[in-house]
């Protein structure tokens, strides 16, 4: 009796340990990412956004008069792979705490005419750099969307479904793809929680700003309810993608040739002058001085 007694409770210790060391951190993995899906402002924010510095930040970009400004700018932060936490960090510390400390010191520096330039300058220019990184982040996951496509058709076409094939493409293709990665764990993890793949997949597509991504999503959408093929739409996918590409870096080049007009009547075409009518005005000051 007492053998059986402690054969019983052993083996309950080790299921107990078991379960803590192996299923729990996967339960609170589902639940967490089950609570997200509910709350879809939430579904980005990590565990620490209860902290009183986070909520401080939720306040401040909430306020009526900064709201429309951080949205604009939050757009251009989330291509970039942060989440909403922080997207609102780098938002307040780039334009407005850094703008703050940068128009105090020109105040105090320059002046009341000086102070007003470098307070527009520092209002302005931190705004053009998050949406040029936003902008570059936008293109460089679009070209890394096409080799998603073209990972995506091999690998179905061996007979993997798209969790399978988007999960082994995950795990191989960090390298090929370092900015689209994290969108991808983002679905694996999404899927490992138990939620229908529609939903995974519309996680995955949700920057409507990616345009050959969101396309990749309604395809497997379609594909997934209608039991279509894939590897005919994936290849016009990629078509239309390097179309687009290739107009883009033709319209980059015709602005490439009038900003290089600029320069030269700006920077060469003095120095040509004064070379070729140095001289001549040099014979003309002679003359005249005679």
């Amino acid at each position: 009796m007492v053998n059986t007694l402690l054969l019983l409770a052993t083996i309950t210790a080790m299921a107990s340990l078991w379960m803590a060391i192996y299923l729990a951190p996967r339960w609170a993995l589902k639940a967490r990412i089950h609570s997200r899906l509910r709350n879809r402002d939430g579904i980005d924010k990590d565990e620490g956004i209860d902290s009183w510095l986070a909520n401080l930040a939720e306040w401040f970009v909430s306020l009526s008069a900064v709201r429309s400004d951080y949205e604009d700018m939050e757009a251009a932060l989330e291509t970039t792979g942060r989440n909403r936490q922080q997207s609102q960090f780098t938002y307040i510390l780039m334009c407005w705490l850094i703008p703050a400390v940068v128009i105090l010191g020109g105040y105090a520096l320059f002046g009341v005419m000086g102070g007003s330039v470098i307070a527009a300058a520092g209002f302005l220019l931190p705004r053009r750099i998050i949406r040029t990184m936003g902008e570059n982040a936008e293109k460089q996951q679009n070209l890394e969307a096409i080799e998603l496509c073209h990972m995506t058709r091999m690998l179905m076409e061996a007979g993997l479904s798209i969790e399978r094939a988007l999960r082994l493409v995950a795990a191989q293709a960090r390298p090929v793809m370092p900015r689209l990665i994290s969108r991808l764990d983002r679905f694996n993890r999404v899927m490992e929680s138990g939620a229908d793949r529609s939903v995974a997949l519309d996680e995955l597509g949700r920057n409507r700003r990616i345009k050959v991504l969101r396309n990749y999503v309604s395809l497997m959408k379609q594909s997934g309810t209608l039991g279509a093929g894939v590897s005919t739409s994936l290849d016009q996918i990629i078509k239309e993608a390097q179309q687009t590409e290739r107009s883009r870096l033709k319209e980059d080049t015709n602005r490439i040739g009038a900003k290089m007009t600029i320069v030269m009547m700006v920077f060469m075409l003095p120095g040509l002058f004064m070379l070729i009518g140095g001289p001549a005005v040099m014979s003309i000051a002679e003359s005249v001085s005679r």
